[in-house]
């Protein structure tokens, strides 16, 4: 597939983007074995600058390059303006992103590793209609580029999931969570103690009223949460006029115990990658430190029409971040939920990523809420739905951060306390 930039007209720049991948999957569901799949792909991206216009096509036909190049200089005319050019040969920092341990785990095994799973939380309650899966992936990515840029990694992924569902008269409780990294991670047993620990505290129905609470939020719903903050300091809101933190990076917009970070750097993290998809090296970018907001997400587009350089955090859509870390905080979970007299603590949310992101509102209905008395769970709401102002919360309403994170795959995140958290009632 190189050949396809070798053949562009003169004039043109050509970047080619090419991903091999394989990929294995046990599924169980309704507590039975479902199937075992097994996957190939290759995927050829060429991307163009002609008359400073953008174009792009695709293929998954190994050695399809000439209509490659054909497709894309056909469209290219009909692309997207663009001041920028692809970069040239740059030095990016080999990551740890394989193991080796993960090409060596058999179907066999992954088979009964979800069959433990299953068995563990029906074990706990044969009414549990249990859903569980094991994955293994191998990624070969390369980009190479007209300006000199060449870049190769590997990755490998390792992923597990357990949930199911609960049905006890008119009431349906569905409940799940899983692991996903690079590495081989194996703490099956905290995964069936979080899931039989929430199916229990969450069995129980209680009455709950309309008002406003404390809430703790779940390192898997502190992301909807975090929302505002990501669009606001993304560059293409920042050249679009269209971002309230426009103008204000440096100035103190959030609690002091706020530091937000994008590192696609991490080691053995899935989203982690040396380079993006423009080809420039990734790194660590503190976004708000202690509350101040710092740095801006840039791709190579919106990089230049601010005037500045890019992050590392091109994309196909724009600037996005690679791996987002909330600063955990100094509090236990069970210490910020001991100091709750009356409220909730949310693990599942649903609507929360379609509000604006630009308001800071952020609202939805709570699908997975338990109601905390006196410091200890009492049971489920239903029909509730929060409401919260991000810009607003973050700055004069963060109680606490636990010591406790999470790796959601994309994001690393405590959990959060905020009060005068709106819960409305349906």
């Amino acid at each position: 597939m190189r050949q396809a930039l070798q053949v562009l007209p003169v004039g043109v720049q050509g970047e080619l983007h090419t991903q091999k991948s394989t990929t294995v999957n046990v599924t169980f569901k309704d507590s039975q074995f479902e199937d075992i799949k097994n996957r190939r792909s290759t995927k050829a991206t060429l991307r163009v600058i002609r008359d400073g216009k953008l174009a792009m096509a695709s293929s998954s036909k190994p050695g399809d390059h000439s209509s490659l190049v054909q497709n894309v200089l056909n469209i290219a005319k009909y692309g997207t303006r663009v001041e920028h050019q692809f970069p040239a040969a740059a030095h990016y920092q080999e990551l740890k992103l394989v193991d080796d341990a993960v090409t060596q785990v058999d179907t066999k095994t992954m088979v009964a590793i979800a069959e433990d799973l299953v068995s563990a939380v029906r074990d706990y309650d044969p009414r549990i209609q249990v859903m569980a899966g094991v994955s293994r992936q191998q990624h070969t990515t390369s980009l190479i580029n007209t300006a000199g840029f060449t870049g190769e990694y590997q990755k490998t992924v390792w992923s597990y999931y357990l949930g199911g569902q609960l049905v006890q008269g008119d009431d349906l409780l569905w409940l799940g969570d899983g692991v996903l990294g690079c590495n081989l991670r194996e703490d099956y047993a905290a995964l069936k103690q979080d899931i039989i620990q929430l199916f229990d505290n969450a069995k129980t129905v209680v009455p709950f009223q309309a008002g406003s609470y404390p809430v703790i939020f779940a390192p898997s719903e502190v992301s909807y949460l975090l929302a505002p903050f990501l669009a606001s300091l993304n560059g293409k809101a920042v050249a679009r006029d269209i971002s309230p933190w426009k103008d204000k990076l440096g100035e103190q917009l959030l609690d002091p115990r706020i530091t937000l970070v994008d590192d696609g750097t991490l080691p053995y993290a899935a989203s982690s990658q040396p380079f993006d998809r423009e080809g420039v090296p990734t790194r660590r970018n503190v976004l708000i430190d202690q509350g101040i907001a710092k740095q801006l997400l840039l791709d190579l587009q919106f990089a230049r029409a601010l005037g500045l350089e890019s992050t590392g955090n091109g994309t196909l859509a724009g600037p996005s971040p690679h791996h987002v870390c909330l600063d955990p905080g100094s509090h236990s979970l069970a210490d910020m939920q001991r100091q709750i007299q009356r409220g909730l603590i949310i693990f599942g949310t649903m609507g929360a990523w379609a509000n604006n992101p630009y308001s800071g509102n952020v609202s939805g209905t709570i699908s997975l809420g338990l109601l905390i008395e006196k410091g200890e769970v009492v049971g489920r709401v239903k029909d509730c739905m929060f409401s919260i102002n991000s810009f607003k919360h973050f700055k004069d309403h963060l109680i606490a951060i636990s010591r406790e994170t999470k790796d959601e795959g994309s994001a690393t995140l405590p959990y959060v306390a905020l009060d005068e958290v709106v819960i409305s009632t349906t």
